[in-house]
């Protein structure tokens, strides 16, 4: 049931899917061979990803007889062109490809940054949730104080992550490891994650950690309008909560989890499962007496809650040439 995160209101994607970088082409290391310190930096990162500890050592061994440690010589490639370097560093690549004795190494010997972030604002712990999802290397980082609550530059945490991946001992361990249930993201909570994929299992655990179910998600047209000032009751009124984001999707089972510990809307005359989807659908939302052609904005939102983004944005670019012809 692992799903992808949608796009940003705002356009922005993290980095994902994580993996090595590409290192300039012809780069090779054999111990007789003079390197610069950016080509050791570099081959730092496949050494990582591989967990060729011994290689590793040799390595660092070369860049302090240069007089850098390997976090320096990093930030040196990363603010030069030498290649596409967006600032995970090895950490993050020994956690994406779950190598425990490679991670202790650097976090135990080499004291690296357990929570360093690469351009994005990603760290380690995020690799290794959509790595391998290996709970032993997202133990063992948390058991050397990696921030569970850390986000990345739009909002993403490593919560949401594991909700995206559906790994759900993961999320868990990351709940009992006090990570917040409600961060709010540009891609919304992880109970709106899980609403959507329809994830039973995960709204169970969400909700036993005090996820609240009325936090209410914009639409990128809804975002749009938020820019623009409008007032606080009409966003409210205009965005969706996790329970319709379920209706939405039909998923009878989280509507009716949902609907237990939502508040009842008044525009749902009966609070019942089936009542809740029929409502959900993408009917006009126009006053009566004004229902003369097709709800282009409700049938963006649906076609957005069911992950079809090319439909939504087709939508939603009608309802905005309608609205112009109408001034």
């Amino acid at each position: 049931m692992a799903s992808s995160l949608p796009p940003s209101p705002s356009g922005r994607r993290l980095l994902f899917p994580p993996r090595l970088p590409d290192l300039p082409p012809g780069l090779r290391i054999r111990r007789s061979t003079t390197l610069s310190v950016a080509d050791t930096a570099a081959l730092l990162l496949p050494a990582a990803y591989d967990g060729d500890v011994p290689k590793f050592k040799m390595l660092v061994k070369r860049l302090r007889k240069a007089g850098k440690g390997v976090e320096e010589a990093l930030a040196e490639i990363k603010s030069s062109s030498y290649f596409k370097y967006r600032g995970h560093g090895p950490l993050h690549l020994a956690a994406l490809s779950a190598k425990p004795v490679m991670c202790k190494y650097l976090l135990k010997d080499l004291n690296l940054d357990v929570n360093a972030g690469g351009e994005d604002g990603v760290t380690p712990l995020f690799f290794a949730i959509y790595g391998t999802g290996s709970t032993a290397i997202t133990r063992l980082l948390l058991d050397h104080h990696a921030d569970p609550n850390k986000a990345a530059y739009d909002g993403a945490t490593p919560l949401l992550v594991a909700i995206c991946e559906d790994t759900y001992e993961i999320a868990e361990l990351l709940l009992s490891r006090r990570a917040y249930a409600d961060p709010v993201s540009e891609y919304g909570t992880p109970l709106y994650i899980a609403a959507r994929d329809g994830n039973v299992r995960m709204l169970k655990l969400l909700l036993q950690h005090q996820a609240d179910p009325n936090v209410v998600l914009h639409t990128p047209l809804k975002a749009t309008t938020s820019a623009c000032s409008l007032g606080m009751e009409l966003l409210t009124k205009n965005g969706r909560i996790p329970l319709e984001v379920a209706a939405i999707q039909g998923c009878q089972e989280s509507v009716d989890l949902l609907s237990f510990v939502t508040t009842p809307s008044v525009q749902v005359t009966d609070w019942s499962t089936g009542e809740i989807i029929q409502h959900a659908k993408p009917t006009s939302s126009k006053p009566d007496g004004e229902n003369d052609g097709p709800d282009f904005e409700a049938q963006g939102d649906y076609a957005f809650f069911q992950s079809d983004y090319a439909q939504a944005l087709n939508q939603y670019t009608m309802h905005l040439m309608a609205a112009g012809s109408g001034d």
